[in-house]
């Protein structure tokens, strides 16, 4: 059994919005592992509820693969068919209307703001998907679905445009095992009595049909050939495509915001039935919204702030500027089924709360850094597990302290990805690790609690030192490293004096002056002491 895959040996459990149930994970085919995820549409640079969705996936994606799949994470990019109302499948497209506002040719909007959107998600650590298509690049393909979906007599055409058609969908026999709703728990008989008299939907038979193909208006900047005549995709039937191209008909892993649950990941789970006859993920997973204040974070409230306004401080709302690693650790604080409330005083805790961390994998980073470490002690390439319960019995009561700390970990992300959780087993750790005591215990625990922390808070929640911290290399910038360095070493000296004189009283306020500003002081027998940040 210990030579099995680590994702055998160490049991996930996701929640399924489809289910509405907590289940154990199977891959459909292991230890390969297909996840999809609704990307941005370019039109606006990236704001908040973006870096929301983007870390709750990559946490995601980390710890799947640190489970030992080979996992391959497509998340795409809508570049056309996203239209300003998309239920009624009616307004502009999003993306023509803002090159035509600042008139520009669509295709530079679209590269401008992906090149926003993968900075800033970069720079909140998270990593590139395994593939990331466009819904431009797959115009042949769609309209392949198309086709398949009309040969199945689930859509009509009405003047070059395709529409869905739901009432048959609903009522045609194979679908009864995910009729339309069943994710977001609406019911279809509701949904028409409550739109049934919508305006703008002359051309469809019911309005909640929605468009896999749309005829192009004249002057219409984008549109392609098709056998319906000049048009685009609908919004809907991208992602469907592009997910089935590269995962397959049926794949492990549906992700996105919750705000695309209805209609959107509803509709592709109503056309992969219809042309492919099959659900197309069996694990649907739905990071929830990002509110400021209470409020749901919205343009015409006043309280829309993108990445970059966060990262420089450049918005109404923002006291001052706040790093892309504090962001994610605010994120990381909040389980991604949660709301997140967003203010000033939440992320001046948040920072606090990643200093310490950071502080904690330092001294683990140091530790694993060291030479001389043999034997049961050295550091091993794979991950460090929990131990057994008889191997438990033989340990010192802090190593085994030190241990619940390693399982709790390990549980709290095998629970549906549970980061706050995963995070206070950290901080127990390391305020564990820094006892006095720590020091007595063998090699083997110290390497032990060293490796769980920095896979962790590295590997798998994605932290690193921040922005300022770095020179890009990963190592401390010059300025700020020195300036700290010297203060404290001019504060330690003027200690050592004071208890060279005897003067115990001075000695101690220099030390509970620098424990108060997060600056931990070990002493040594003989008689020098060093310094770590404790926050």
């Amino acid at each position: 059994m210990e030579h099995a895959p680590l994702y055998e040996r160490r049991p996930l459990f996701i929640y399924n919005s489809l289910t509405r149930t907590r289940e154990r994970f199977a891959a459909i085919n292991p230890p390969h592992l297909g996840m999809y995820v609704c990307g941005p549409t370019v039109y606006s640079d990236p704001h908040l509820g973006h870096a929301r969705t983007a870390i709750a996936f990559d946490i995601v994606f980390r710890y799947l693969r640190f489970l030992g799949y080979r996992v391959r994470y497509v998340r795409n990019i809508t570049d056309v068919g996203h239209l300003e109302d998309e239920r009624a499948d009616a307004g502009e497209d999003k993306i023509a209307k803002r090159a035509r506002l600042e008139q520009v040719e669509p295709m530079e909007v679209v590269q401008r703001y992906t090149l926003s959107y993968h900075d800033g998600v970069r720079r909140c650590g998270c990593l590139p998907p395994s593939i990331e298509p466009r819904a431009t690049g797959h115009i042949i393909e769609q309209i392949q679905v198309v086709e398949k979906i009309l040969e199945a007599g689930l859509a009509y055409e009405e003047d070059g445009s395709i529409y869905f058609d739901l009432e048959r969908y609903v009522q045609s026999e194979g679908t009864g095992d995910s009729p339309y709703g069943k994710l977001s728990g609406r019911v279809f008989e509701d949904l028409i009595a409550n739109t049934r008299d919508t305006a703008g939907s002359e051309e469809k038979r019911n309005p909640l049909d929605f468009a896999l193909w749309k005829r192009a208006e004249p002057g219409h900047l984008m549109h392609w050939s098709s056998p319906w005549g000049e048009g685009f995709p609908g919004w809907h039937l991208e992602c469907t495509t592009m997910s089935t191209r590269y995962l397959g008909e049926t794949f492990d892993i549906h992700g996105g915001g919750l705000d695309l649950q209805f209609p959107h990941h509803e509709a592709e789970i109503a056309q992969n039935h219809a042309a492919f006859g099959s659900d197309p993920a069996r694990y649907w997973m739905h990071s929830n919204m990002l509110t400021v204040d209470g409020q749901k974070m919205a343009k015409s409230l006043g309280n829309f702030i993108t990445l970059e306004e966060m990262f420089t401080g450049r918005h109404e709302r923002l006291e001052r500027a706040f790093d892309p690693m504090v962001l994610r650790f605010f994120t990381l604080q909040s389980h991604y089924r949660s709301t997140i409330d967003f203010s000033n005083d939440a992320l001046e805790a948040a920072e606090k709360g990643y200093e310490r961390l950071m502080a904690g994998l330092s001294r683990a980073e140091e530790l694993l850094a060291m030479t001389g470490i043999t034997g049961e002690g050295a550091v091993s390439t794979e991950p460090v597990t929990p131990l057994e319960e008889s191997s438990l019995a033989t340990l010192s009561d802090i190593e085994r302290e030190a241990e619940e700390q390693v399982a709790a970990t390990w549980e709290a992300m095998s629970d549906d990805f549970h980061t706050p959780r995963a995070i206070a087993a950290l901080f127990e750790l390391g305020r564990i690790t820094a006892r006095e005591e720590w020091r007595t215990v063998s090699d083997r625990s110290r390497v032990r609690a060293a490796q769980c922390y920095r896979d962790f808070a590295r590997e798998v929640l994605g932290l690193a030192p921040t922005e300022r911290d770095t020179d890009g290399s990963g190592g401390a910038t010059g300025a700020a490293a020195e300036l700290t360095e010297g203060l404290v070493s001019t504060l330690l000296t003027l200690r050592a004096e004071a208890r060279a004189a005897k003067d115990f009283a001075r000695a101690d306020a220099i030390r509970d002056r620098l424990t108060e500003l997060g600056i931990q002081i070990e002493d040594s027998r003989d008689g020098t002491s060093s310094w770590s940040v404790s926050r």
